[in-house]
């Protein structure tokens, strides 16, 4: 009978073909052998699938393009891990994230979920001038929980739900103002940088119509459906 790995390492992609491998060489480099890595293709229509060719380990799911969130749920779908690590195709972590947070979680037993530290950047001097992505790149000074910089217990989504496919972004804020309504604990930080976020013009932050007004109000129905009965 097969082990189940350790970590899953879940990687949600759409036409990000130019830097997914980045992302995976990423993991490769983290030397944690106990993990499985999914990679779930919400339909991209570059070279992705050509890609992750060079990566026969790797768990490709495709699926017809749906957003974020489906893709996610679709990552959890497949998991097989006690822990959960999500990483945008975009992005990349640094060496020793996964086994500075298993660390972590031995010295603390009761924590479900820890952050690191994280930054932004951009490889683009003309978008680095745009006043969104000025306001993003400050966001990440302050803001500490970036679901890609997160090692998650799987527990977690099994017992509080997966991502709402009703939010084309901002699908992972609501989780976690999901888990803080429940009361989990999200103040287990790590105060060093192993997840870099790489803005650019595809980044749906920046191209999908979504006003954050209409956030809450996504939020609140959510809650009152799913968790405030009674």
């Amino acid at each position: 009978m097969n082990k189940s790995p350790l970590i899953s390492v879940l990687i949600p992609s759409y036409n990000c073909g130019r830097y997914i491998k980045q992302a995976l060489e990423s993991v490769y480099a983290q030397n944690c052998g106990d993990i499985e890595i999914i990679v779930v293709d919400d339909g991209s229509q570059d070279d992705t699938k050509e890609v992750l060719k060079q990566y026969p380990e790797v768990k490709y799911v495709y699926q017809n393009h749906q957003g974020i969130s489906a893709a996610r749920n679709n990552c959890l779908k497949n998991a097989k891990g006690a822990y959960i690590a999500f990483l945008d195709a975009d992005d990349y972590w640094t060496e020793g994230k996964l086994k500075d947070q298993l660390k972590y979680f031995d010295e603390h037993p009761e924590c479900r979920i820890v952050f690191t530290a994280f930054e932004n950047f951009t490889e683009n001097e003309g978008l680095k001038t745009s006043k969104m992505v000025r306001d993003e790149i400050d966001f990440g000074k302050t803001f500490k929980f970036p679901i890609q910089s997160a090692l998650i217990k799987k527990e977690v989504f099994e017992k509080y739900g997966c991502f709402m496919t009703e939010l084309p972004i901002k699908e992972d804020t609501e989780f976690f103002y999901r888990l803080q309504f429940n009361g989990v604990d999200l103040n287990h930080f790590i105060d060093k940088v192993y997840c870099r976020r790489r803005l650019h013009e595809k980044n749906s932050t920046f191209t999908v119509n979504f006003p954050m007004k209409s956030f809450l109000p996504f939020v609140v129905k959510y809650l009152r459906k799913n968790i405030m009965k009674g």
